[in-house]
């Protein structure tokens, strides 16, 4: 292990009254285990614990081995991806709001998918989907299913 990533560790678990004076027994344990970690995340790892940020750990004791490492190897996994700019925020522009003609479809459509599940007939509802609303209207009256008086006029006007 280089000097860095070695001298963190130490200064780790001498802030832990409980693990002090630790013994080269540890850090070669450490070393084995850590060898695939790169030395920057073991760094960065050992000052979170020395300072208590990493969330649920014990303030009394030092980490365990493995606590220790599944932090060290969180943070490796979050490495590559410091630096590179943030996805922006999602645009109300992307999510628009349905105006009151598409409304009434959406509630014609979904009393005909139902419709169309019941009678085993996705296909003809597919097919009218294709051909327009006058279509869609068709099919509702075909199969009963109510149409609003919102839709008929969207029909009269496309005439």
């Amino acid at each position: 292990m280089q000097q860095k990533p070695y001298l963190a560790l130490t200064a780790m678990l001498n802030s832990f009254p409980q693990t002090a004076g630790n013994d080269d027994l540890t850090m070669q344990t450490y070393e084995v285990v850590l060898a695939d970690v790169t030395p920057q995340a073991v760094i960065e790892a050992a000052q979170r614990f020395t300072t208590g940020a990493v969330h649920g750990q014990n303030r009394t004791f030092a980490p365990s081995v493995a606590e220790f490492v599944h932090e060290a190897r969180r943070i490796a996994s979050v490495l590559p991806h410091r630096g590179k700019k943030a996805l922006p925020a999602p645009s109300r522009l992307l999510r628009r709001e349905p105006g009151p003609d598409e409304r009434a479809r959406m509630c014609l459509k979904l009393p005909l998918l139902q419709a169309a599940i019941r009678n085993g007939r996705a296909d003809l509802l597919a097919e009218a989907e294709r051909n327009g609303l006058a279509q869609l209207v068709a099919l509702a009256e075909r199969w009963q299913v109510p149409v609003s008086e919102k839709i008929w006029s969207q029909v009269r006007g496309a005439r």
